[in-house]
């Protein structure tokens, strides 16, 4: 197939059942133990993603070995329970071999929403609003399934050829029993909720629940909106304080032209006290969504019509006229503050990214390369390291 040895595929032979239907072809993404290809269905010539995902004891040690085999087999378990949500990913197949396991699922031809952002960088709140309502619908489903998913984040979301999401990753995914309370320390740093982070400082701690979804629902919304996470130190422990005391800040210029709406959304989500935050229901009754809903019916009526084209040629003389009336863009003005210019400030962000492989900006407590750390899902903290700074 001209692929390299990194590149390898399992052998025929261990598992004969997935080459037989399907046919794997390129790499299109890469996980810690697992490698995604696209791949055909031999009979139907349909276009697929595989998850492959290696359980030899090779390159881990048997506690990993085991964790890793138990995670993938809940994952397949969850998957299975939530097949058909719209804007959960679908599981189509499972294959088990000696050494591998396969994972067939539908074919995410755009990819992760996390590098979807890292293009545009920030989004507008229209779109915004179409991507946080999909997402709150998935996590209002898997709640009522007392399924909590614990690593919500852009990187596992997947965008298909319209534009749509798909909720993935499932490997943290567990279904709760009536009363059930969570201990386990387990996400990634910049989108743990604080009582996570409590709960493996403190052994009387109670534990937590689903409401863990709706604070990263929080931290995602902030990020798609300014393009950076709310919580980010260049210091993890001052990171991991920030968050277990809810502090951060809507700072210029980023919420600048964002609405007191959508502020007051992100605030109700990012609370530290569980049961004050949003349910999915009551975040995706809130105004951001409800005002743009369209109505059942609308009738027709001629006054309120006229008035509103009286309006809108109004408006649209009123924008003329300060268009004409604009300062042109000088050296003077980009030398004095590029940055308070929305469209230099894109340009900006998004050559920075391109040329360093990461965001530049001014502060330690203001820089979107939080958003591109691959850091491991998994941490240890020692409790008294976070209060000691």
């Amino acid at each position: 197939r001209g692929l390299g040895p990194e590149y390898e595929l399992p052998d025929w032979v261990g598992a004969t059942e997935f080459y037989q239907k399907y046919d794997p072809k390129e790499v299109i993404g890469r996980g810690v133990s697992s490698v995604v290809r696209r791949c055909v269905h031999r009979h139907t010539g349909q276009e697929l993603a595989v998850k492959i995902i290696e359980i030899t004891a090779e390159k881990m040690t048997v506690q990993q070995l085991e964790e890793v085999k138990t995670s993938t087999l809940k994952e397949i378990q969850v998957l299975n329970m939530v097949k058909g949500h719209s804007s959960i990913i679908t599981l189509n197949d499972s294959y088990e071999s000696a050494t591998f396991i396969f994972l067939v699922f539908d074919l995410m031809r755009r990819g992760e929403l996390f590098d979807y952002l890292t293009e545009k960088v920030t989004l507008s709140e229209k779109e915004t609003r179409s991507i946080m309502r999909a997402l709150l619908e998935a996590v209002q489903y898997l709640h009522s399934l007392n399924i909590v998913h614990r690593d919500l984040k852009p990187e596992n979301i997947l965008l298909d050829d319209q534009g749509h999401i798909k909720l993935s990753d499932f490997g943290f995914s567990v279904q709760l029993q009536p009363g059930e309370k969570l201990r386990e320390l387990c996400g990634t740093p910049g989108y743990l909720a604080p009582e996570i982070l409590k709960c493996s400082m403190d052994e009387m701690h109670s534990g937590y629940s689903q409401e863990v979804d709706l604070w990263a629902c929080g931290v995602i919304l902030f990020t798609l909106l300014a393009g950076s996470p709310p919580f980010w130190h260049r210091k993890q422990m001052l990171m991991l304080r920030m968050i277990m005391e809810g502090h951060y800040q809507f700072s210029s210029p980023e919420w600048d032209d964002r609405s007191d709406t959508v502020k007051d959304l992100i605030s109700r989500l990012l609370v530290v006290e569980p049961a004050a935050r949003l349910t999915a229901e009551q975040a995706l009754a809130h105004p951001f969504f409800r005002q743009y809903q369209k109505e059942d019916v609308r009738l027709f009526s001629p006054r309120k019509t006229f008035r509103v084209l009286i309006v809108s040629v109004l408006a649209c003389i009123r924008m003329y006229s300060r268009y004409r009336k604009a300062r042109p863009l000088t050296r003077e003005v980009l030398a004095r503050d590029p940055y308070s210019l929305r469209s230099v400030r894109k340009l900006i962000d998004g050559c920075a990214f391109r040329i360093y492989s990461h965001w530049v900006k001014k502060g330690e407590q203001q820089n979107r390369a939080a958003l591109f750390q691959n850091t491991a899902k998994i941490m240890l903290l020692v409790p008294e390291d976070v209060y000691n700074i």
